[in-house]
């Protein structure tokens, strides 16, 4: 034990110091880095997080805040520190006529099964949703909705948030602004969410899911950059993967009231159906079970998230559909790629590139168990993809801290 932990004071809940605690907080869904905690706090409420970062802040003791453990390269991780277990806090507090009051620790499924039956959601989810509230307010937090709406860090309305001195603060754009601006985006190192007010708006009883297939990434590109710059679909998300043998570029075009004007486009196949919200929101959830069976689910996941210009998107997916297949994504990797108007985001620690158009470029990769060479080969991969991207004036989106 890091002798700082010996004069913790009182906590009205608890710091977990046994083997199960600190494996569980080394290890996160990248399955690349293992870094051990000292101790693992489970709090109880903000009092307990304030305690312990004062604390920590007098002995030099690292804090790292954790939600369901979605990072990928230990962001969530803190070597010789404290984990603080953020689903320890996790209550949804209010729905209200246009605002939800919500934990840190609350997952986005949770949240929605809140505000569905008051027939409001929030404006931007992303696409997996057992994400917490807090980890995804803590890196952005972007979806198929962002070319409208931003990214979730946009739609927060206020945040309490435990300071790095250990003071519990609430924030807004019109009080302690220097604060709302750090923690949004702000990786969990200037600050830590423990309760976030977030905006609603009306949810559809029942949306137009179009998927739309591609001879050539020319055309799937051209057809999101014409989607998001006319505005007439309230969803927007592409991706390459191999599916039987074949390279696929789908792109998926949702509308919420209508079924949404498909002139003028260039795919080469169309499947169209008509689903509820939820159906539509929450349809990653089949995919968990099939990936637990096939033994992905826990193995390592070296993914790399990229912010690209829109002058360089069709490049560099040329590439990324280059090098998929088995060997650098298994049977189940893909390559996410849709784009963002750089004028709905207003979050200033999300760094964007220099254009009003850029694309979301995700390489989605799923390495089997105990395969170090394979992780390597596929982490290489993935700088190549970062240099790229740096070289055309890109960013990285989910960076490693």
């Amino acid at each position: 034990m890091h002798q700082a932990l010996s004069t913790m004071p009182a906590l009205t809940g608890n710091l977990d110091t046994d083997e199960n605690a600190l494996a569980w907080a080394a290890r996160d869904y990248g399955g690349t880095v293992h870094d051990r905690p000292a101790a693992v706090l489970r709090p109880a409420d903000a009092a307990d997080i304030g305690a312990l970062i004062k604390h920590a802040r007098e002995h030099d003791l690292a804090v790292v805040p954790r939600g369901q453990g979605h990072s990928t390269s230990g962001q969530s991780q803190v070597l010789g520190g404290v984990v603080i277990d953020m689903t320890a806090v996790s209550a949804i507090h209010e729905v209200g006529a246009d605002r939800v009051v919500v934990d840190a620790g609350a997952r986005w499924s949770d949240v929605l099964r809140a505000t569905l039956p008051h027939g409001l959601t929030p404006p931007v989810l992303t696409d997996y949703l057992e994400l917490s509230v807090g980890g995804t307010l803590s890196v952005g937090g972007l979806g198929g909705a962002s070319h409208h709406h931003g990214a979730q860090t946009d739609n927060v309305i206020s945040l309490d948030v435990v300071t790095p001195t250990g003071d519990v603060v609430t924030c807004s754009p019109d009080a302690n602004r220097a604060v709302f601006d750090a923690v949004r985006a702000g990786r969990g190192r200037n600050g830590v969410i423990v309760r976030a007010t977030l905006r609603l708006v009306r949810a559809p009883e029942i949306v137009a899911w179009h998927k739309l297939s591609y001879g050539t990434i020319g055309q799937f590109v051209a057809d999101q950059r014409q989607l998001v710059t006319a505005g007439g679909f309230d969803y927007v998300e592409g991706q390459l993967k191999i599916r039987e043998g074949e390279h696929v570029a789908e792109l998926e075009a949702v509308a919420f009231a209508g079924r949404g004007d498909l002139a003028g486009l260039s795919f080469r196949e169309a499947e169209t159906q008509t689903v509820t919200y939820w159906e539509f929101v929450d349809r990653l959830a089949p995919g968990e079970p099939v990936l637990r069976e096939a033994g992905l689910w826990e193995s390592p996941h070296p993914w790399c998230n990229l912010l690209v210009p829109s002058s360089a998107a069709e490049e560099l997916l040329h590439h990324a559909d280059g090098e998929l297949g088995a060997d650098l994504y298994s049977d189940f990797g893909l390559v996410l790629a849709y784009p963002l108007r750089t004028d709905r985001i207003s979050t200033p620690l999300l760094r964007l590139p220099a254009d009003d158009l850029v694309f979301l470029v995700a390489a989605l990769r799923y390495a089997p168990a105990a395969s170090p060479e394979i992780v390597s080969a596929m982490q290489e991969a993935n700088g190549h993809l970062v240099s790229r991207t740096l070289a055309a004036g890109g960013t990285l989106y989910l960076d490693p801290l």
